[in-house]
């Protein structure tokens, strides 16, 4: 076993572990938003008792909206974390160009484009936290995250055109 594969092997490891810890906190916070609802007042008054000024019931929104936020960003990391397993597992098996990794490279772009346009709603909950210090900086936009939804999306379409190739010289052969 080469050093390459054991970094990809290790890689992998790190990938099932991310994906096991995404599903247990989309977990955590699907109930974490629906106990909010029976601890309401409980939450209200821890608010209040350290942000006696904010709008308790506008920041308990924002809480809550952000909670199924981070539900709605473990959609796409899923769907990297696998996809990227699967196109690993190719690779050590020596069939990287294999036709399923474009289609793979191609949904691992589109899910790193989805949790770009997570900004969006993220910018608009960030108001409910007026008053706490939260401010909207830009922070959250990355360039670096737009331009890897760029590079998936070009690395899809390099796999599409070596499974091509591939496929061509093995009908040769």
């Amino acid at each position: 076993m080469g050093r390459r594969d054991r970094i990809l092997r290790f890689t992998v490891v790190v990938l099932r572990v991310l994906l096991v810890l995404n599903i247990a906190f989309a977990a955590a916070f699907v109930i974490a938003a629906l106990v909010s609802f029976p601890l309401h007042d409980m939450l209200a008054a821890r608010i209040v008792g350290k942000y006696p000024a904010v709008d308790v019931e506008r920041v308990v929104t924002g809480i809550r909206a952000l909670l199924l936020l981070g539900v709605a960003a473990a959609v796409p990391a899923h769907i990297i974390f696998s996809r990227l397993i699967a196109v690993i597992g190719t690779v050590l098996a020596g069939e990287t160009f294999a036709s399923p990794n474009a289609r793979r490279v191609r949904a691992i772009g589109w899910a790193l484009l989805a949790i770009q346009l997570l900004d969006v709603p993220l910018l608009l909950i960030i108001p409910n936290f007026a008053g706490m210090g939260v401010r909207v900086d830009g922070s959250s936009i990355s360039i670096g995250g737009w331009l890897s939804v760029l590079v998936a999306f070009v690395l899809a379409r390099v796999f599409a055109e070596g499974a091509a190739l591939r496929e061509d010289l093995e009908g040769t052969v």
